[in-house]
């Protein structure tokens, strides 16, 4: 008999179809009149927020923005943006960029819902119980997924720690995955963003709640990434590439959102913190460590088709598995050990690192139970090596 599972997805695909058209017409079904869009500076910067913009104001909608984001979005930022949602009275909401923003997007949607602050649900335990107001995200990466997840990761100042809120009212309305949006992504960009939807996969995949329906989800996309990733990494002009690996960052996104993540991801929160990387590059640079601690924990099978899906013998060693998966990272420019971070390591608090990894709620779906030794282990690996 099949394991057990629930897959509940409300939100609507619409993959390939202009943006700007996509969101018009979802905007006039809606019958939104006031709309707040969430975006970030770099977008503004390129001129895609006025490009949008205008395209809705055509439409007869009234628009603010909002792009006052980092990278790592804080509980100020939602905060703010809820503020000038609250005094447009915004009955919809647009999250344009990559999970930052969209991120952001979602919490002011639930939390105009559903009122008080962030923390309130993040730290205070209480629930949600209305259906956020109607979010399109337009997601401008092929990555996080969040564009189809009900998660939502803020930071909050006043508790580093990465806690994030989800809840299955808090799916976004709609999904609108136009490629045309990742061209002009960065080569390096293109490969941690991309590398977030291999991981988001390959996580799912080993997972202790992986399922029939997440599996298949999972092979799609890791075979998609592995595939046209480079491709896409080498030319953003390379339309192909750019539209499966779009395909592969929402498979990846659905599955992660059923099948759950484990110790890369775990880890990745505490260390993206800490040293301050981007969220992709991070979980890049885990990678062959982490898949090195879990790979006696995997089952044959899956090996098996890990093998398979990287081009080895089926009979491949796990350390021929390790280095393939290394070097696919280094292929795409990315980092594999601390020491080509190039910034200062002396005085990084790394016990404190690997103890918030251990509070993480994401590291019980890792196939191998880990301690605070073992990531302090693997941080000390990753420390040596390089």
């Amino acid at each position: 008999m099949p394991t057990p599972f629930v897959f509940h997805l409300p939100t609507k695909i619409i993959f390939g179809r202009p943006a700007s058209e996509a969101l018009t017409a979802e905007l006039a079904a809606l019958a939104a009149q006031k709309v707040l869009l969430v975006s970030d500076p770099g977008l503004a910067q390129l001129g895609l927020v006025d490009e949008f913009s205008r395209a809705i104001a055509a439409a007869g909608i009234e628009l603010q923005t909002f792009t006052e984001l980092s990278s790592n979005p804080t509980t100020t930022e939602v905060a703010a943006g809820l503020a000038l949602a609250q005094q447009q009275n915004s009955q919809a909401l647009i999250g344009l960029g990559g999970g930052s923003a969209i991120d952001v997007a979602k919490a002011i949607a639930m939390l105009l819902a559903n009122g008080g602050t962030y923390a309130d649900y993040q730290w205070g335990g209480q629930p949600i119980t209305r259906r956020s107001l109607p979010l399109l995200a337009v997601p401008t990466t092929a990555g996080t997924g969040s564009e189809v997840s009900r998660v939502a990761v803020i930071v909050d100042p006043d508790n580093p720690f990465k806690k994030g809120v989800l809840s299955p009212l808090m799916f976004p309305h709609a999904a609108i995955a136009d490629p045309e949006l990742t061209r002009s992504l960065p080569g390096w960009l293109t490969a941690a963003t991309g590398m977030d939807a291999f991981i988001h996969a390959l996580e799912c995949y080993t997972g202790q709640r992986a399922n029939p329906y997440t599996d298949e989800l999972t092979l799609a996309a890791m075979r998609l990434a592995w595939k046209w990733l480079p491709r896409a990494t080498a030319n953003g002009d390379d339309m192909t590439a750019r539209e499966q690996m779009m395909l592969a960052a929402l498979w990846g996104g659905m599955a992660m959102d059923h099948a759950g993540l484990g110790l890369i991801h775990a880890l990745s929160g505490p260390l993206t913190g800490h040293l301050h990387l981007h969220h992709g590059l991070t979980n890049a640079l885990l990678l062959p460590y982490i898949l090195r601690f879990n790979l006696p924990a995997i089952a044959p099978e899956r090996r098996l088709a890990l093998n398979m899906l990287t081009d080895l013998p089926a009979d491949a060693s796990e350390s021929a598995l390790v280095a393939r998966m290394t070097e696919f990272v280094t292929g795409l420019g990315l980092p594999v050990t601390l020491k080509q971070l190039n910034q200062p390591l002396a005085g990084v608090d790394w016990d404190a690192i690997a103890e918030e990894t251990t509070r993480m709620v994401l590291i019980k779906n890792n196939p191998r139970p880990a301690s605070v030794a073992d990531c302090r282990a693997i941080l000390a690996d990753m420390l040596s090596e390089g």
